[in-house]
C-alpha cells in the first residue's frame, strides 16, 4: 500500500478490531478506511500525501482559500 508515489487513500478489512489501529497507523495515505469504503465526513479536511493533491479540501482548512475575513 505504501509502495506508490501517491498517497490518496487506503483501506483495511478485518474481523479483528484490535488489529485495525495497528495496521492503519502504518498506512501512509490521506484517508484510511477501516471496514468500509469511500465514506467521508464533510466536516473533516481531506487531502492526499506524497505526490497526490496540492492541499486540503473539506472542513475549515478546505474553506480558508475561499474566505476573506472582514472586520465590521
Amino acid at each position: 500500500a505504501n509502495n506508490t508515489p501517491y498517497g490518496l487513500s487506503g483501506g483495511v478489512w478485518t474481523d479483528k478490531g484490535s488489529k485495525i489501529f495497528q495496521i492503519t497507523r502504518q498506512i501512509r495515505a490521506g484517508v484510511v478506511w477501516a471496514n468500509t469504503f469511500n465514506k467521508f465526513d464533510p466536516g473533516s479536511p481531506f487531502g492526499g500525501l506524497k505526490e497526490s493533491g496540492t492541499g486540503r479540501e473539506g472542513g475549515v482548512h478546505g474553506l480558508m482559500p475561499y474566505v476573506e475575513l472582514v472586520a465590521r
